[in-house]
């Protein structure tokens, strides 16, 4: 394939709210620009994007997929991204290596949940967007009530159209473009670029009219050219709209029907036109290894070679492929370059550019482009890859943290054996998918974004590693504490012929605030207990508080004081002491009116205002504390609450019942609180 520049070259991530048809959008520019002779289609499971079992089963976008295509000597490189919630720690990386986000929107949905959410991600990295609203074809599909919508329900840049639609629903049949003032329609390639239909050219003139006041306002040159002369040259128009777009001041809007291809073209007219490249993205902020000192590198093909990857792909049939995007510098084939993460030399073997799962061989790749490498098995998503003295590390965004969480066990022994390899790759490929051994409950907890998340992880644990597993509520992580404050002793006598064991000690325990911790302090005057045994003595306190007296959890935010006790000068010892002490703080315990503690934690609830009040009142039927709300936007607001973790277990699946799947949550852990006395009790039941 012919070579491109980094001002040739566009990245876009194509983001939305589920169902609104991104991966066909990406289909649609495919085909439409010839780099498909054939329009693949979702429910054929034949779209270059969604290519993965599971999303060919479910008919949903699972995992990021890139592909490209090329416009009028540009090349175009999109990143399909996953439209469900359950997903969204996978569209983080994507909107990290991408220069502009097409935001797509359902033409009669309009903005959605899921919208706001990519939205503000791509607006928190200052990217610019460019909104798609599609599926105009369908019955009461307006374009006008979508721009209501996103002007109404997303801050920020001004939300301008750029093309006009042709016929409504079934009758759309192409786009007027603003910018050059014609009318494009037709399906895919097969395009005529005519007049503007006598019956839209009023309407267009003043959507014309709009879009020049629009643009000129972003710029002191342009606005008084336009005072001067009264109109913009479709240069002008477009140069200033891309500086515009590039600044975040405008969002321009286009309308396409991707099923029907109608509209792609104009689209990728558009990206040609006013996307940003990675030379006008400028350089990219970087530092040295366990140092913040800033480094930057442009994007320019004299620099050394640097690279993130942003995603792992683990194929049956290809194997292992790390996308990559190059950052500086140019990118040859089987060339060694440095993993910052592992520090290990590897090469860009099998360099190639990625459309779904199908490579194209690649000897070289310039700045700023996306493309891939296989077999890289110790590198990471989230690294950085770079050549030369200077050692360099882009920071991938921080991730959100998966709020499912599952107990997982092994069906067999045998599982056992190759469930650990399996979730180890499954964790590589899926950035949003972490597991873990919880140290107190011994449990192997995976914890996914979603019901939805999960549910595939353990598909695929049995469809590609034959690994059966069983899944069940984790067991909640309590505490206890103490409410009142007592002295008591400890003594630890022990003879059995020859050298015996003694230890004598007395302590006050008295509880402390909320999250202090546990303190050990010493007040022992007189060597009533030898120095060097303080520390036994502290241990054995220790050893205690990891089982308290009511249920068997550890125990938090208490004071020991060692004040008083005896030795003997021959049976004295380490381990006599740290028993005194252990059964010192045993019975201080029982005698110090012991609480059960509980996690809570705090949550943000997006949902329509429409099931505001049945939200609310869910939540505080979970014994969840309403803290706040505000709005996010129209027709949406923003829940905040306390709420005890025992109370979550099915809450991802109970809001999306609950809203019918408009409404989204996330979840951290906040602090303890006692919990109410009569589930206490059926807890210290339970556990007795």
């Amino acid at each position: 394939m012919p070579q491109y520049s980094s001002d040739d070259i566009r990245n876009l991530a194509i983001v939305g709210h589920r169902g609104c048809g991104k991966t066909t959008l990406a289909e649609a520019l495919l085909f439409s620009t010839g780099m498909k002779s054939r329009m693949g289609q979702i429910e054929d499971g034949t779209t270059t994007c969604d290519f993965a079992d599971e999303e060919r089963s479910r008919q949903i976008s699972i995992s990021p997929a890139a592909c490209y295509c090329e416009y009028n000597g540009t090349k175009i490189n999109l990143i399909d991204t996953p439209g469900y919630a359950e997903f969204f720690g996978e569209v983080v990386p994507s909107l990290w290596v991408a220069d502009c986000s097409l935001l797509v929107i359902d033409a009669n949905a309009g903005v959605e949940v899921h919208t706001y959410k990519v939205f503000a991600a791509a607006r928190s990295r200052s990217q610019p967007v460019i909104a798609v609203v599609n599926k105009l074809d369908k019955e009461r599909a307006s374009f006008d009530n979508a721009l209501t919508s996103l002007t109404e329900g997303l801050i920020g840049p001004e939300v301008v159209p750029v093309q006009l639609p042709i016929g409504t629903e079934q009758q759309f049949q192409g786009v007027v473009d603003l910018l050059t003032m014609e009318a494009i329609t037709g399906q895919g390639a097969e395009v005529k670029h005519t007049d503007i239909p006598e019956q839209l050219r009023e309407t267009a003139q003043q959507a014309h009219e709009q879009l020049v006041d629009a643009v000129a306002a972003t710029d002191d040159e342009l606005t008084m050219k336009y005072l001067e002369e009264g109109e913009l040259t479709a240069e002008e128009l477009a140069e200033g709209l891309q500086k515009a777009v590039a600044q975040g001041l405008i969002m321009p809007v286009v309308a396409t029907d991707a099923r029907r291809t109608i509209g792609a073209i104009g689209l990728a007219k558009l990206i040609a036109q006013i996307a940003p490249s990675p030379a006008s993205r400028g350089p990219w902020q970087g530092h040295a290894p366990g140092d913040e000192q800033e480094i930057t590198r442009d994007p320019a093909a004299d620099q050394p070679f640097a690279a993130v990857v942003f995603k792992t792909i683990l194929d049956p049939y290809v194997g292992r492929l790390s996308l990559l995007r190059t950052i500086s510098g140019v990118g040859q084939a089987d060339a060694p370059v440095t993993d910052v993460q592992s520090r290990e030399s590897v090469k860009l073997g099998g360099l190639a550019f990625i459309q779904g799962r199908e490579t194209v061989s690649a000897g070289t790749v310039a700045p700023g482009d996306i493309a891939c490498v296989n077999k890289l098995e110790e590198v990471r998503t989230g690294t950085t890859l770079y050549q030369g003295r200077e050692k360099i590390v882009f920071d991938c965004p921080s991730l959100p943290s998966g709020m499912h969480a599952v107990a997982l066990e092994a069906a067999s022994r045998a599982d056992q054996d190759k469930l650990s390899g399996a979730l180890a790759q499954l964790s590589d490929e899926d950035v949003g998918f972490v597991y873990e051994r919880d140290r107190e409950t011994g449990e192997l907890i995976v914890r996914g974004m979603g019901q939805l998340h999960v549910e595939i992880i353990t598909t695929r644990l049995q469809n590609e590693f034959d690994v059966n597993v069983t899944l069940k509520p984790p067991k909640i992580a309590y505490r206890e504490t103490i409410t009142q404050k007592v002295r008591v002793q400890g003594r630890h006598k022990k003879q059995t012929g020859g050298r015996g064991q003694f230890g004598d000690v007395w302590i006050r325990l008295e509880p402390r605030q909320p999250d202090e911790g546990f303190e050990f302090v010493s007040e022992v005057k007189g060597g009533a207990v030898p120095t060097n045994y303080i520390s036994a003595v502290e241990k054995g306190v220790q050893d205690a508080m990891e089982s308290g007296v009511l249920a068997g959890y550890p125990v938090v935010d208490v004071q020991v004081t060692l004040d008083d006790g005896s030795s003997h000068p021959v049976d004295s010892s380490d381990l006599a002491f740290r028993k005194a002490g252990d059964l010192a703080m045993r019975e201080a315990l029982k005698q110090a009116g012991a609480r059960l503690l509980e996690p809570v934690a705090a949550i943000e609830v997006a949902t329509p205002d429409d099931i505001m009040g049945d939200v609310m009142s869910d939540i505080t039927s979970r014994r969840g504390q309403i803290q706040g709300m505000d709005a996010l936007g129209k027709g949406l607001q923003r829940v905040q609450a306390l709420v005890p973790v025992a109370e979550m277990r099915t809450y991802a699946a109970d809001l999306r019942s609950l809203s019918q799947g408009r409404a989204s949550y996330t979840m951290e852990f906040a602090h303890y609180q006692p919990v109410p006395g009569d589930i206490e009790q059926r807890i210290v039941a339970d556990s007795g």
